[in-house]
């Protein structure tokens, strides 16, 4: 009897260590926002425009003109939303050859899509901004399909 209470009592210890010892993640994984994910310009122009908005907010867009077959140049950063709006912060600008062989990495900083609102209907989504060309603010809207991945 007495061996018993031993035998029970040291595997109930050994289980409990091995229950402590478990290593936990500490860091919970970030909710998706509606525009996590990879967005293409339409309808198509002399160039193209490919937006890819990260977990985390990380931000890219990618840029092409429509006889190269590589991005030419990407704009990098950081992304939030608030409600309706979009905010972008530009950190880097990366020039590319016609091979994808970087060319330049520059710091930039500005805000992209001013005063950005956006919205999404049917994998559409939809952004309304303002631009500055030389002799007045223009409100401009573009859309982009959403590039739904394929596991």
């Amino acid at each position: 009897m007495k061996n018993k209470l031993l035998s029970i009592s040291g595997l109930l210890m050994l289980l409990s260590l091995v229950m402590i010892s478990c290593k936990k993640d500490k860091t919970p994984a970030r909710p998706k926002d509606a525009l996590t994910g990879s967005w293409e310009e339409v309808p198509q122009k002399a160039y193209s425009r490919r937006l890819l908005f990260g977990v985390g907010g990380n931000f890219s867009m990618q840029i092409r003109d429509q006889g190269n077959q590589y991005w030419s140049t990407e704009v990098i950063g950081k992304y939030t939303i608030s409600g309706d709006q979009l905010i972008v912060n530009t950190s880097s600008n990366l020039e590319k050859s016609s091979t994808g062989k970087i060319i330049s990495n520059s710091p930039v900083n500005y805000v992209l899509f001013d005063k950005g609102k956006f919205s999404i209907d049917q994998q559409v989504l939809t952004i309304n901004y303002t631009t500055y060309p030389a002799d007045a603010p223009v409100a401009t809207v573009a859309k982009f399909n959403q590039l739904i991945p394929i596991d």
